[in-house]
This record gives structure tokens, C-alpha cells and sequence, in this order.
């Protein structure tokens, strides 16, 4: 790993000391699940640690079928599970659970839990693989009723897309308890795959059931790294918090990573970026990170990310309610982060450039005021009408400097942008709009996969004229219009040369606003979707061989 003279230079400035506990947010106990290296059949676990294990059955017309691996327990058992579905058959629907606990003493509690119907695939009405949702809704269902009954470890049926249960499994099994005393945290469940006799199919090319879990397990303990960031408090989680965090966990990756400070972004001429962060005495940062899976002659993919490690809104103040949750209006930043450690973890073939401007959006005596004109990074001069409105000013800037300085083959940024967008999908989708159809078909495809959709907005001119209709200035950052999540998405494009997607994840990046999954808690950050962009870079790779080989 290589770091620059100058990070080296602003930790010793700041005085960052890695914390006591484990910078991921995830305690050792949970780290040990987290690995998935591991490959146990059974829990080797004392006496007194209740423990458990997630079984799955099918829904037909008429009754419910066993998988494979509850099929086998079922044998082992002298057929009680037959029994039990007897019994349960009305109960037992997508995203609930049964645990019973007479069934087989070396295995503990067994969760039976449903899958949904047998071989389901992509449902294009609700642009979904609903076969691998449906895996998640169980693991999860199940995860979350061992848990309930105290047990610690809890085995889980990877007969069925072995990946989607493990990322069920992760973070259904994850808490946010950083801040409880030890006696009063709840037990961590921690999880491993149960491995029947008979072995389950595999359609993911070459991939073994176990090596699938593996790649499941990166992928939910990348969402829960992201759930802890932004579920850290402001005067925790500050920007130079943010990127003592990237520091500790990505570089052991082989990812490097830059500090940038004050004085550098003074020198570069943000104008807009440090206009945001003049309200706060916490100094603000620039992440500048750069992972290297592909040649040195591949052009990089392009991440920008805003990093607002609180949000009061500035002058225009925002509601107190609509405060506790802006903790997370760093959400973009955390999914970036999460994403380039999962693809670092799955040594991904693909060259990636993360920019993340990071600050906090305050009031005193030297915050931006409304009517202020900045200068950004491209000469654009730009009225601030509403300081409620600084995620597009800062991810402006980073959008410049991240162009100009790598030159990428495709530039993502992912912000909570616009509350707009939560008004208009209810929390159940994340807002896309892109320059090319290419770059979304495949982001909607990593969506149905990861259950963690994505829904493509207007990206039209008419929203463009509606920020350039003052006379005296070249862009304004509210515009005339109400259309929000366009008006935001339309403002960036003055930022931006070649393919894009932008992603506003406002409604899905932060708590959620709708009824969560069963693997996911109502009350706690969520994460998402890290899931989404770690698999639309994953399979980068494969769409750009294949369309090279096609001409």
C-alpha cells in the first residue's frame, strides 16, 4: 500500500488515532462471521450457547416442499419436519418464520422459514429476481427469530442462491450497538452456512455453493459497513472520522487512499465545495481514493460521493425531525466507501477512482448566505438561492477534479440529493438518470440481482433552462421549477463530459421510509445500495468484454 506525503502530514496535524474498536463497526465477534471462510456442518459451541439453524421450504398449490438441506434434516429427524409443516402450512409465508426446537438436538433451534415459490425468476413487472429476494426475505425472517430467542450462532440453508442467503444472513444478523455498555448489548448471532450431503446446483458459472456464500458474505458485510457510518453520531462520524475509517479499512485492501485538507482544495480553487464547509469549525476533507483491479491502460470507472457528515441545512434551516436523520446525509459517501471494499475483497478486474468531498453544512458567522455567487472548479459562476441545497455545490467541484485528474471511461456519483425523490417512489426504489442506455440496463440488471432497484428519471433539457433563466449568473442551485430530483440531476450535468449516472438515494440511503425487509432494521441506517453498485462494478468487466467482443 502507498500513502502520499501529504495524508501522512494531515494525521499528524489532526492527531487521528485508530479507535479501540474495530473501524468497520463490526466487533471481532461479528468480524469472525464476517470472513466467511469458514466451513463448519455443524455449531461447536459450549453447553449453555443456544444456537440454531435457518431451513427453507418452497410454497406449492397445495402444500409446502422441503429444500434439499431441510430435506436432509428432515431424514435425520425421522421425518418431524413433515410434521411441522402439517401443522405451520398457513403460517409460513414469504418473510416469516416458525422455529421449533424439538427437532434435533446437535443443530438447536431450527427456523422454518419460506422461500416462495420454486424456481421463481426475473419478474420484469417488478423488475426483480424474485427467486433470490425471496431467499433474502427468508434468511432474514429466520436470522431475526433465532436472534429473538437468544441464540448466538445460527447455521443457514444454502441450497438455494447461496449468495443471497449470506447477504441476508449478514445483515439480518448485524446491530448498531456502539454506544450501549456491555451488559446491556444484545447477543450478535453469528452465522455460517449449513453444508448438506447433497449438493445444491450452482448457475453462477464455476462457482461452488461455497465459494457463492464467500462472495455474499463481502457483499452484506460491505452494506453493514456503510450502515455504521452512517449510523454514527456527527461528533463521532466528523469528515477527518470518515477518513481515518477508509484509512484503517481499505488500505489493508490494496486500495490507496489520499487526505486532502483545506489548504489543497484553497489551492485547487473549490470555491463551491469550501463555501459549503465554511459554517462548521470542523475542518473539512477531500477522500481521494484509487483501486487498481485492471491495466494501467484501462480507463477507470469515476465515484463521486457527497459527504455531508451532518446536515442542519444551513440558513435555511431544516426541521428538527428531518435533522436527527441528516447524520446520514452522508449516506453517498458511506455506499462509495463500502462498494470500493467489496470489489477490492473480490479483486474485481476494473480500475476505480473514488472522490469524496467531506464536511459538515452549519450555521455561524461565516456560513454561506442566500444569494452568495461561488466560482466552481470549471469557471461556472453559480447563485446560491437555497443553502439547503449544498450536496450539488460540493459534488460539483469533486466532479471537475476527478475528470480532469483520471480521465475515467464512466462517471457514477451517488448523493442524498433531493427529498423529491422519497416523495415520488415512497422509498421503494432510488432515483437513476443517465446519459446512456448502456450504463443503465446495467445498473437496473445489478438492481434485479441485488434487490435494491433502481428507477430511471428525466434527464431532459427543459429542466436545464429552468436553472439558466437569471440574466446575471451562469446557474443557479434551486432553479425555478419543482420537479427537485431532475432540477438537482440537471444542475451536475453542467459538471460532467461523457457517460454518467447519477444516483440520489435520498429514501433508500438513510432510514427507511418505507416497510423495511425482514433483513434490514426499521430504525437503523441502512446502507443501501451498496449491494446495487458493488454488483453493477462487479460485472463491468464482463459487459465491456462482451461488447468489445461483439464488434
Amino acid at each position: 500500500m502507498r500513502f502520499s506525503k501529504l495524508t501522512a502530514k494531515v494525521f499528524r496535524a489532526v492527531g487521528i488515532r485508530t479507535p479501540v474498536r474495530n473501524v468497520s463497526g463490526i466487533s471481532a465477534h461479528e468480524q469472525e462471521h464476517c470472513g466467511g471462510k469458514k466451513e463448519v456442518k455443524a455449531v461447536n459451541s459450549s453447553s449453555d450457547e443456544k444456537k440454531g439453524v435457518v431451513l427453507g421450504v418452497y410454497e406449492t398449490d397445495k402444500d409446502l416442499v422441503l429444500t434439499p438441506a431441510a430435506e436432509e434434516v428432515n431424514q435425520r429427524s425421522g421425518g418431524k419436519l413433515t410434521r411441522y409443516l402439517n401443522e405451520f402450512s398457513c403460517q409460513l409465508r414469504v418473510g416469516s418464520s416458525v422455529v421449533v426446537t424439538d427437532v434435533d438436538p446437535e443443530l438447536g433451534d431450527v427456523a422454518l422459514t419460506s422461500f416462495g415459490r420454486k424456481d421463481v425468476g426475473y419478474n420484469k413487472l417488478e423488475e426483480l429476481e424474485e427467486g433470490r429476494e425471496n431467499v433474502r426475505w427468508g434468511i432474514g425472517a429466520g436470522i431475526t427469530a433465532l436472534g429473538q430467542r437468544g441464540c448466538k450462532r445460527a447455521l443457514v440453508d444454502i441450497s438455494v442462491a447461496p449468495d443471497a442467503a449470506a447477504e441476508a444472513a449478514q445483515l439480518a444478523a448485524w446491530r448498531f450497538q456502539e454506544f450501549k455498555s456491555d451488559e446491556n448489548r444484545h447477543p450478535i448471532t453469528t452465522v455460517d452456512k449449513y453444508e448438506c450431503k447433497t449438493k445444491p446446483s450452482t448457475k453462477e458459472g464455476d462457482q461452488t455453493p461455497s465459494q457463492q456464500w464467500n462472495r455474499g458474505t463481502i457483499m452484506g458485510c460491505a452494506q453493514n459497513w456503510a450502515r455504521y457510518l452512517s449510523d454514527m453520531p456527527a461528533n463521532k462520524m466528523t469528515p477527518f472520522g470518515i477518513a481515518q475509517a477508509a484509512l484503517d479499512v481499505l488500505c489493508p485492501l490494496g486500495v490507496q487512499v489520499w487526505v486532502r485538507e483545506r489548504e489543497w482544495a484553497e489551492a485547487q480553487g473549490m470555491e463551491a465545495f469550501l463555501a459549503v464547509a465554511r459554517g462548521s469549525c470542523e475542518p473539512p476533507a477531500l477522500l481521494d481514493c484509487s483501486y487498481n483491479g485492471a491495466g494501467p491502460q484501462t480507463p477507470p470507472v469515476l465515484l463521486a460521493a457527497k459527504g455531508i457528515t451532518f446536515d442542519s441545512g444551513g440558513l435555511c434551516l431544516k426541521h428538527p425531525e428531518q435533522m436527527l436523520e441528516n447524520r446520514g446525509s452522508m449516506a453517498g459517501a458511506a455506499v462509495v466507501l463500502a462498494a470500493l471494499k467489496a470489489i477490492a475483497e473480490l479483486k474485481v478486474a476494473l480500475n476505480v477512482r473514488a472522490v469524496i468531498p467531506l464536511c459538515e453544512n452549519l450555521i455561524s458567522g461565516q456560513c454561506m448566505k442566500v444569494g452568495d455567487v461561488v466560482r466552481a472548479l470549471n469557471g461556472t459562476h453559480i447563485q446560491i438561492e437555497d443553502t439547503d441545497m449544498e450536496g450539488r455545490l460540493m459534488l460539483a467541484d469533486a466532479l471537475v477534479y476527478g475528470q480532469a485528474a483520471y480521465r475515467p471511461a464512466l462517471v457514477v456519483d451517488v448523493a442524498t440529493l433531493t427529498r423529491g425523490i422519497l416523495l415520488a417512489t415512497g422509498g421503494g426504489a432510488f432515483g437513476c438518470f443517465s446519459t446512456g442506455d448502456e450504463a443503465w440496463g446495467a445498473l437496473q440488471h445489478a438492481g434485479a440481482l441485488s434487490g435494491d432497484r433502481p428507477w430511471r428519471f428525466p434527464l431532459w433539457h427543459y429542466y436545464q433552462r429552468q436553472l439558466t433563466d437569471d440574466p446575471s449568473v451562469d446557474l443557479r442551485n434551486r432553479g425555478s421549477g419543482t420537479a427537485t430530483p431532475c432540477l438537482g440531476a440537471a444542475f451536475l450535468r453542467n459538471f460532467v463530459c461523457g457517460e454518467w449516472l447519477h444516483l440520489d438515494v435520498t429514501g433508500v440511503g438513510k432510514l427507511p421510509h418505507a416497510a423495511a425487509p425482514p433483513y434490514l432494521r426499521r430504525k437503523r441506517m441502512s446502507g443501501r445500495p451498496t449491494r446495487t453498485l458493488a454488483y453493477f462494478l462487479a460485472e463491468l468487466p464482463e459487459h465491456r468484454e462482451a461488447k468489445t467482443d461483439s464488434h
